[in-house]
């Protein structure tokens, strides 16, 4: 008997490969958005969770930073996976542009990060070591013309650092910082 050659035609189910990764600036077509790719990063703030919404400050491997979102259905999930100080890879993350009133300007970035349904993460694996300082720094002279309670980033030297104190059942302390201009 006689080996044939039997063809068939098979439908699979297409496979998604995940989107490229790139870094917080390399997001620069805002005409062209929501734009859906993948990034490393590393959670540098997580403000506490506010009704339907949280949010986060991440870095990436430049020390680049940007606001990112997670809402609705999402904020359980992200709350318990994502924690301040780790690094994690962030696959299938939606840049678009900032939709809130309250913007973290300071940290150099225009577009946010949303956390969305389809976004996977995993713990960062990679031998890349992340830099201790961000990529934005505002000078001292500019700080004293931002709004109250502002989320910046300054480099200086610790002059002098009073204890913590509790004052109208909050922690307090004064802090003098000196820049290299001697500001």
């Amino acid at each position: 008997m006689a080996l044939g050659r039997r063809t068939q035609n098979r439908t699979v189910a297409g496979l998604s490969p995940f989107p490229p990764f790139v870094l917080f600036d390399d997001i620069q077509d805002v005409n062209n958005l929501p734009q859906v790719k993948s990034v490393f990063a590393r959670v540098v703030v997580k403000f506490p969770r506010r009704r339907n919404s949280q949010h986060y400050i991440l870095q990436d491997i430049t020390g680049s930073k940007i606001e990112a979102i997670s809402n609705d259905i999402n904020v359980q999930r992200f709350d318990a996976l994502l924690t301040q100080g780790c690094t994690y890879t962030l696959y299938r993350v939606a840049f678009c542009l900032n939709r809130e009133e309250l913007q973290f300007r300071n940290i150099g970035h225009g577009l946010e990060l949303g956390l969305i349904t389809h976004t996977i993460v995993d713990p960062f694996t990679k031998p890349i070591q992340f830099p201790p300082f961000p990529k934005y720094l505002m000078p001292f002279h500019e700080v004293y013309q931002q709004p109250h309670k502002t989320f910046i980033d300054v480099i200086g030297i610790v002059l002098h650092l009073e204890p913590l104190k509790h004052i109208g059942g909050r922690p307090y302390r004064e802090v003098v910082l000196m820049d290299s201009r001697w500001h």
